[in-house]
């Protein structure tokens, strides 16, 4: 099917278009086998190493992210919760959902982000992937088929 452009986006109709998830993890293996997984699961799927990386996607005319996919604890001086600041600021509406495998960090996110899922690694890919799924079609306006 062709892609269309909505009136005034440089992006595809969202209904048309498979949605794209950003993984954020500094961990390569984990960041591939997440990645890989949500692309089978026929996502489309952008991968940063940093926040900045993430940053500069997000600000990229080429990507329209659906959700962000993020661990809390990441090189640089963004970490995975000042990210979720920038995106609530500065990309409001797109979900944010983080991951660590720090017990003190997941209490954390547990609390910053009482409203978005949070999962403590290892994680269920599975689990992660359909709680991706409701936070993407939740996002959809009301009649809309996904």
């Amino acid at each position: 099917m062709a892609e269309t452009k909505r009136a005034g986006s440089p992006f595809p109709d969202p209904k048309e278009r498979c949605p794209a998830v950003l993984v954020v993890e500094d961990e390569v293996l984990i960041r591939l086998v997440i990645a890989d997984y949500l692309r089978e699961c026929g996502f489309k799927v952008y991968e940063a190493a940093t926040a900045l990386e993430a940053i500069e996607v997000l600000e990229s005319d080429k990507a329209a992210i659906d959700l962000i996919f993020s661990d809390v604890r990441l090189p640089g001086d963004m970490n995975g919760f000042t990210l979720a600041q920038w995106v609530r600021k500065n990309r409001p509406g797109v979900p944010i959902v983080l991951t660590s495998g720090d017990a003190r960090k997941s209490e954390a996110a547990k609390e910053l982000c009482e409203n978005e899922p949070f999962f403590a690694k290892p994680y269920d890919v599975q689990l992660v992937v359909s709680h991706i799924r409701t936070l993407i079609d939740a996002r959809r306006p009301k009649g809309e088929d996904g």
